[in-house]
């Protein structure tokens, strides 16, 4: 599958068959991910996979942030994998102007974004999840206080096999110019 034909295949997924992903599969997935290109290869990731019943109930309530939940469907989900933002080690005179962090959430993205793709080209579906709370994952999970959770991504083999539903975007026209606003 060409990358556009993958782009246009791969859609959040919110409804999962039973089928367990292998340990094998979620890890290939991290290694496809951390790949990605990072702002002055910083590679500001760490990736948590949770694949174990204990550890799926603790992501599962850690989805509801006071009320509020970008995963309602969370206890059906097969497997997780949740993205921390590390510390980033820029090169010198870029963190002093910029910032440490200030590319650290694009390359999240970017590392998020293959791991997506990998997991389209598998016949996998996931889905990127931005509310979480951060105090009950830190602690159900050990991770670092200076650290946060950017994305939890859904991953499990989709319960239905259809189309991709139709990608409602902005036309082109809308979001290009050229050589000025």
């Amino acid at each position: 599958m060409n990358f556009e034909n993958l782009q246009a295949a791969r859609e959040s997924c919110r409804i999962y068959s039973d089928k367990k992903v292998s340990r094998e599969t979620l890890t290939h997935l991290v290694d496809v991910a951390r790949m990605a290109p990072s702002g002055c290869n910083s590679q500001p990731w760490h990736f948590i996979i949770v694949d174990e019943p204990k550890a799926h109930a603790k992501v599962v309530e850690a989805l509801d942030d006071h009320g509020l939940t970008g995963c309602p469907w969370g206890a059906k989900v097969p497997a997780f994998i949740l993205i921390c933002e590390e510390e980033a080690h820029l090169k010198p005179g870029v963190a002093e102007h910029y910032g440490s962090q200030h590319f650290a959430q694009m390359d999240i993205g970017m590392a998020a974004m293959g791991l997506c793709y990998e997991a389209t080209a598998l016949g996998l579906g996931t889905c990127m999840i931005g509310t979480m709370n951060q105090e009950k994952l830190h602690q159900a999970f050990e991770i670092p206080e200076e650290r946060i959770v950017r994305l939890i991504i859904t991953v499990g083999y989709p319960a239905k096999k259809s189309e991709p539903r139709k990608k409602a975007r902005k036309d082109l026209e809308e979001i290009v110019s050229y050589n000025h606003w």
